[in-house]
């Protein structure tokens, strides 16, 4: 047993890309507090937060930081602490890095929702963000980071610059950390918002463990477009993580998926198998456990041009490989725990949100016990 930090919170950042990003109100978040809520699985007694300008074209300038225990609808708890970089209330974020708080004295329970409030002075042009949070945040006019609620305000959806929360807590030697590291299965789309119904939420129930959610929508293994493409984001995403030890790897349906829908030639089986073993050897020799998750049904997809036979027929090949291989300790059977089993090629209708991709709350449960506990014990 021994204190040290804990990565508690991971999102991962993109740059806007189209209309499917959302970039902040009209004008931007200058002059105004952004309070965003962040879910921990495992609380701790102090934190730090993590806030990134990666995909920024110039400074972000944040006036005041506080967080504090949030409790619905953007109230926050009396035991609101200040977040100061340096011993300082204000940091000056530069494009393209990252910084860290100081050390925060604040007690947070387990499964716990945390709100993060930033008065923003510059917004640092485009919004390095999350797309998809599925959680609540609220933009106030004003310095309004100490107040206890946050009304009357702007909702988003979206999660601005919070790039993670670490915890500095006892650890016992050998507590699995985990990181799913996927698209937007293991991102959560489909769910319930608000909710924590995504797979990862679930599997942290099961494990009785934190479960870094890394997911991005629309994320592809080979290719950049919906975030940098997995291949490139691997390591600072993942791999950065301090006390990392196990990554769930969930990516290929969109290579096939959106090659299809641009009228664009489909990568071969051979492409993705040879990206999904590059990921689990570069886990391995940073001495994390890669498990390999299977590529989800997709036949019934609601996305013109998504779904064609030959994908398919290289999702089948995919699927078979990662079944099979010794590159991953173990197996998450995404496709065996959600197709119908009256035609294999599509998700079972129960379990789906309603796009014939998507997994509902009932679908992200299946995906999370759909993996062997055994595969997270350390001493195998």
């Amino acid at each position: 047993m021994g204190v040290q930090w804990v990565a508690a919170h991971r999102a991962a950042m993109v740059s806007p890309y189209g209309g499917l990003s959302f970039t902040g109100p009209p004008g931007g978040f200058a002059g105004r507090t952004v309070r965003q809520v962040v879910h921990l699985h495992r609380g701790g007694p102090r934190l730090r937060v993590w806030l990134s300008n990666q995909f920024g074209d110039g400074p972000l300038r944040v006036g005041e930081a506080r967080v504090g225990r949030h409790l619905g609808g953007g109230r926050v708890a009396d035991e609101q602490a200040r977040l100061t970089f340096g011993g300082s209330k204000t940091v000056e974020i530069v494009a393209g890095t990252e910084v860290v708080s100081d050390l925060t004295e604040l007690a947070v329970p387990d499964d716990a929702e945390l709100a993060v409030s930033l008065y923003i002075v510059e917004d640092g042009g485009s919004a390095t963000h999350h797309p998809e949070a599925l959680q609540t945040g609220y933009v106030t006019a004003g310095n309004t980071a100490a107040d206890l609620r946050a009304r009357p305000a702007e909702e988003i959806t979206s999660l601005h610059w919070i790039k993670g929360v670490d915890l500095r807590r006892e650890r016992s030697p050998g507590e699995p950390l985990v990181a799913a590291f996927g698209d937007s299965l293991t991102d959560g789309s489909g769910t319930t918002p608000d909710a924590h119904q995504r797979y990862p939420d679930h599997l942290s129930r099961r494990l009785g463990l934190p479960v870094l959610n890394l997911g991005i929508g629309g994320n592809r293994l080979l290719c950049n477009g919906f975030g940098p493409a997995g291949l490139l984001r691997f390591q600072p995403d993942v791999l950065a993580v301090p006390g990392l030890t196990h990554v769930i790897i969930a990516l290929g349906i969109n290579d096939l998926g959106l090659s299809a829908a641009a009228g664009r030639p489909l990568c071969r089986a051979d492409d993705l198998i040879s990206g999904l073993t590059t990921l689990a050897r570069l886990a391995r020799e940073a001495g994390v456990v890669p498990i390999g998750a299977t590529l989800p049904p997709y036949a019934g997809a609601a996305f013109p041009g998504y779904h064609c036979r030959e994908g398919d027929r290289v999702r089948a090949a995919v699927n078979d490989w990662i079944r099979t291989t010794s590159e991953y300790r173990a197996c998450l059977d995404v496709d065996a725990a959600v197709r119908d089993p009256r035609d294999p090629s599509r998700f079972h209708p129960d379990l789906h949100c309603g796009d014939g991709l998507h997994p509902n709350d009932a679908g992200a449960r299946a995906m999370a016990h759909a993996v062997d506990l055994e595969a997270f014990l350390l001493d195998r």
